[in-house]
C-alpha cells in the first residue's frame, strides 16, 4: 500500500508541475515580486512606528498564527473506484494513510516557517521578544499542526462524530498556548505542541478501531482537488473544472445596450459570457476587491500608482482567454462574421472593464490623499494603463496566441 501511495503521489506531482508552469509564469512572478516588495516595505515602516508592549500587535499575531494553523488538509489521493477495488485491502490502508499524512505535513510546515518569520518583527516590537524565539515558536506550531492533521485523518473513519469536540479542544488549547507564548514566554508553546501531538496520535490513530468511511474519504479528496483546480483555472484551462453559468437576469439591462446586428456579434457573445459565466466574472470581481482593499491601506502615492497599475494589468491579462471561448463552437464557424471582429470586440469589452476598475481604484485609492493633484495622478495613470493594455499589449498577445 505504501508503493500504491507513492505511485499516485508521483502522478499527482507530475500533473501539478505541468499546471504550475502556467501559474508561475513571468508575469505572475513579476507581479508577486513587486507586490511582496511593496508589502514588505510598508510592513517594515509600520513596525518601526509601533510602540513597545503594543497590545493590538500581540492579539493580531495570535489571530494570524491560529489562522495559519488551519492551512493544509489531509491528502489521501483517493479515487471513486477505490471504494470497490481497495475495499478488500482495508486492513492494510493504515500504511497508505501514513504516507498521506507525511506528505500532508509539507505545505503546512513550510507555511508556518514563512508566516512565522514574517510575524517575528511584530512579535519583537510588541512583546519585547528576541528573534531567537522564532525556533521554539515554529517547533511548537509544528506540533499543533501535527495534532490538527491527526484530527483531519480521524474524520476519515466511521463513527467519528466526536471529531468536532476534539477540534474545539484543539482550537482552545492552541489559542491558550499561543497566548502564553506571546504574553509570557515563547518556550511554552513547544512542550504544549509536542504534548497535544502525542496525545492525539495515541487517541485518534493508535486506539482507533473503526472501519474507514470510504465515501466520505473520496468526497473530501475530491473537494480538495477541486479547490486546487479552481485556483489553477484562473491562469489556464483545466479539464477537471467545469465552468458554471448563472442566469443573472438583473444584468440583462447591460446586454440590451449592445446593438443586435452583425457588426457586434462577438461583442455580445463576449459580454454575455462575461456576465453569466462564473469563471471570468468571479475573477474580475475578486481582483477588483483585492486591489481596492490594498489601495485603501496604502498611504504612499507612488506605491499606490504602481499597485493600481499592477492590478489593472493582472485583470486584463487574466481576461485575455475570453478570446478563445467560442473557438470550438460550431455555430461561430458558420457566422458570416470576419475573424478580425473578435479582436475588436474583445478590445472594446476589456477597455470598458478596465476603465471601470480604474475608476474604482481611483476612488478607493484617493481616500488617504487630500490633495486633488494626487487623485488626478492616480486617475491619469490608471486610465493610461487601461488604454495601453487594450491598444498596445492586447493585439500582440492575441497574435501570439494565434501563432
Amino acid at each position: 500500500m505504501k508503493e500504491l501511495f507513492h505511485q499516485r503521489l508521483n502522478r499527482h506531482q507530475k500533473q501539478m508541475m505541468r499546471y504550475l508552469r502556467y501559474v508561475f509564469n513571468d508575469h505572475f512572478v513579476l507581479a508577486c515580486t513587486f507586490l511582496l516588495g511593496g508589502v514588505g516595505l510598508y510592513y517594515s515602516n509600520l513596525v518601526k512606528q509601533l510602540p513597545s508592549d503594543f497590545l493590538p500587535g500581540k492579539l493580531l499575531m495570535i489571530a494570524v498564527l491560529v489562522l495559519v494553523l488551519h492551512l493544509g488538509n489531509f491528502v489521501s489521493l483517493m479515487k471513486p473506484a477505490d471504494v470497490v477495488f481497495l475495499l478488500p485491502k482495508e486492513k492494510e490502508m493504515r500504511s497508505y494513510l501514513e504516507g498521506g499524512f507525511r506528505y500532508s505535513l509539507l505545505l503546512p510546515f513550510v507555511s508556518l516557517v514563512l508566516l512565522g518569520g514574517f510575524m517575528m518583527p511584530l512579535y519583537v516590537v510588541s512583546a519585547a521578544g528576541q528573534f531567537s524565539d522564532f525556533f521554539p515558536l515554529v517547533l511548537g506550531l509544528w506540533g499543533l499542526k501535527v495534532a490538527h492533521l491527526l484530527l483531519k485523518r480521524y474524520r476519515l473513519f466511521q463513527n467519528s462524530q466526536d471529531a468536532n469536540k476534539w477540534y474545539s479542544f484543539w482550537l482552545a488549547f492552541s489559542v491558550l498556548a499561543l497566548a502564553l507564548a506571546v504574553f509570557v514566554n515563547p518556550w511554552v508553546v513547544l512542550p504544549a505542541g509536542i504534548g497535544i501531538a502525542v496525545v492525539y496520535y495515541q487517541l485518534l490513530w493508535k486506539n482507533v478501531q473503526q472501519p474507514l468511511d470510504w465515501n466520505k474519504m473520496i468526497q473530501l479528496e475530491s473537494n480538495r482537488l477541486q479547490r486546487i483546480y479552481r485556483f489553477i483555472n484562473l491562469f489556464t484551462d483545466v479539464p477537471q473544472v467545469a465552468a458554471s453559468v448563472k442566469r443573472r437576469k438583473y444584468l440583462d439591462g447591460l446586454l440590451t445596450k449592445i446593438p443586435k446586428d452583425q457588426g457586434h456579434t462577438y461583442l455580445y457573445l463576449y459580454a454575455r459570457r462575461m456576465l453569466r459565466g462564473s469563471e471570468f466574472s468571479g475573477l474580475y470581481l475578486r481582483l477588483v476587491v483585492i486591489g481596492g482593499l490594498l489601495l485603501y491601506f496604502v498611504n504612499e502615492i507612488w506605491f499606490s500608482v504602481g499597485l493600481g497599475a499592477l492590478f489593472l494589468y493582472l485583470i486584463g491579462f487574466q481576461l485575455v482567454p475570453l478570446y478563445n471561448q467560442f473557438q470550438y463552437v460550431v455555430m461561430t464557424q458558420l457566422y458570416p462574421v470576419p475573424s478580425q471582429q473578435k479582436t475588436k470586440a474583445l478590445r472594446q469589452l476589456l477597455l470598458v472593464l478596465l476603465l471601470v476598475a480604474a475608476v474604482i481604484f481611483t476612488v478607493v485609492g484617493s481616500i488617504p490623499y487630500p490633495s486633488w493633484g494626487n487623485r488626478g495622478l492616480l486617475l491619469a495613470v490608471f486610465v493610461a494603463v487601461a488604454l495601453a493594455f487594450t491598444y498596445l499589449y492586447l493585439p500582440l498577445r492575441i497574435k501570439k496566441m494565434a501563432d
